[in-house]
């Protein structure tokens, strides 16, 4: 059904565009990803530089598609295939994602003057809530789809500490920076049709990340944390016994599985995402082990399917050796588990780089150390790119999915992200288990 909806013609569906006023917004429909070497997949729908990717999208009551990002709201009328242009919306915070909570309200949560606070609209997004409080903790930083409700109304928004950016020298006061370890000196460089490229800078000089949830059990009005922080210390095995020290756990992404737990997955340095369970509810977590799944130094986004339970994961799928020729973002996977996020199975590559080899399932290696460019890595294929940060939203049957892709004729991703595309793709659920 979802095919016969969107391949539409392109001269028909320009004139309807232009007819229906929304064409001057930046409409690009696609059926080829130019960059990538992988074709769409019959049925799905992709627009670039569209709508940003970040925020969160969520069915209104008339049936429209609403996306609040900033300080700004946008509104589908045809399930996300055209977009209104930007009106401000009515709320003081730099919004980072919303949802729909289970007494009908939408929901949000954002930054305003360094510290993050929620709001609530009982209104459909027209009016908010005063903003309260969920934490003034010093470099607090959420990423994409953070906030969840749990099946008993419990709010859990997670995030993490970044303290220790070491470039980043306007930051708080608790980053760290050090003048022998610049970024543009530390990070690794490649060669792209004759001309030096940066290829990778995050790694290279001293960074720790550190995951944190917060939750509320009275409709966002007060915020609780777990005990400490939540990060990485296990051996080359993976065993949580501190042998080889500390390892970053941040840009976390947080799901509820189908017995009730919440699984934790996040970003780190070890060739694979790590992972972390809580059985309350958020209260407390167990010790960070590394997860199944073959991953560089990106973030992925877990999500809970509605009708079954089931997770479905986006995040970069990459090896050891592939990190280290400088392709640690060149693939954008998926993948789902049944069993709440213990084992990962019906694994599709979405997106790949030119110079990687086009598999959908790769290995999980040990040992668990860090990886990273190396710091020449010679010369990059003519499609190099990147895919990378991406966003899940649920809408009925559809996935719609949002993410970055970048190449060096967009700009490198460390230093100049206003240089790629947005990305966003819709997808029927059931595509997801083909």
């Amino acid at each position: 059904m979802l095919r016969d909806r969107f391949c539409l013609p392109s001269s028909i569906l320009l004139i309807a565009l232009v007819v229906a006023g929304v064409f001057k917004t930046g409409l690009a429909e696609d059926t080829e990803t130019s960059i990538s070497r992988k074709p769409l997949p019959p049925g799905v729908l992709q627009t670039r530089g569209v709508i940003s990717s970040r925020g969160g999208i969520v069915p209104l009551a008339d049936g429209s598609l609403m996306l609040a990002h900033g300080r700004t709201y946008r509104i589908s009328s045809d399930g996300g295939r055209t977009w209104h242009k930007e009106r401000a919306l009515q709320c003081p915070l730099e919004v980072g994602g919303m949802i729909r909570l289970k007494t009908g309200e939408l929901a949000i949560h954002g930054e305003q003057d360094g510290s993050q606070y929620f709001a609530a609209s009982n209104d459909e997004g027209k009016t908010w809530s005063e903003p309260a409080l969920i934490t003034d903790y010093p470099d607090f930083h959420t990423l994409l789809h953070s906030m969840i409700q749990l099946k008993n109304g419990r709010l859990l928004l997670a995030g993490y500490w970044a303290g220790l950016y070491s470039w980043d020298k306007s930051g708080g006061p608790l980053r760290s920076v050090h003048p022998d370890l610049e970024y543009l000196d530390v990070s690794a460089y490649g060669l792209w049709r004759g001309r030096k490229y940066q290829i990778e800078g995050h790694g290279h000089g001293p960074e720790m990340g550190i995951s944190i949830v917060f939750r509320s059990d009275d409709r966002g009005q007060s915020w609780q944390k777990h005990p400490g922080g939540i990060m990485g210390w296990f051996d080359f095995q993976g065993r949580p016994n501190g042998n080889c020290g500390q390892t970053s756990c941040f840009e976390p992404t947080i799901a509820e599985t189908k017995d009730g737990n919440v699984l934790l997955l996040a970003r780190s340095t070890v060739g694979r995402l790590v992972q972390s369970f809580s059985t309350d509810g958020g209260e407390h977590f167990y010790a960070v082990t590394p997860s199944d799944l073959p991953a560089s130094e990106s973030p992925g986004l877990v999500v809970t399917l509605p009708e079954t339970e089931d997770l479905l994961i986006i995040w970069n799928q990459i090896s050891r050796e592939e990190i280290r020729r400088g392709f640690r973002r060149g693939r954008l996977s998926s993948a789902i588990s049944t069993d709440g996020g213990h084992s990962w199975e019906n694994f599709k590559t979405l997106e790949l780089s030119d110079g990687l080899e086009d598999i959908d399932r790769l290995p999980p290696e040990f040992p668990l150390q860090m990886v990273r460019a190396r710091d020449w890595v010679g010369a990059m294929p003519d499609k190099w790119a990147y895919f990378h940060y991406p966003n899940l939203d649920l809408v009925g049957d559809r996935v719609i999915l949002r993410y970055n892709r970048g190449s060096p004729w967009l700009g490198v991703a460390e230093q100049n992200l206003k240089k790629q595309e947005s990305i966003m793709r819709i997808y029927p659920i059931a595509w997801f288990y083909e």
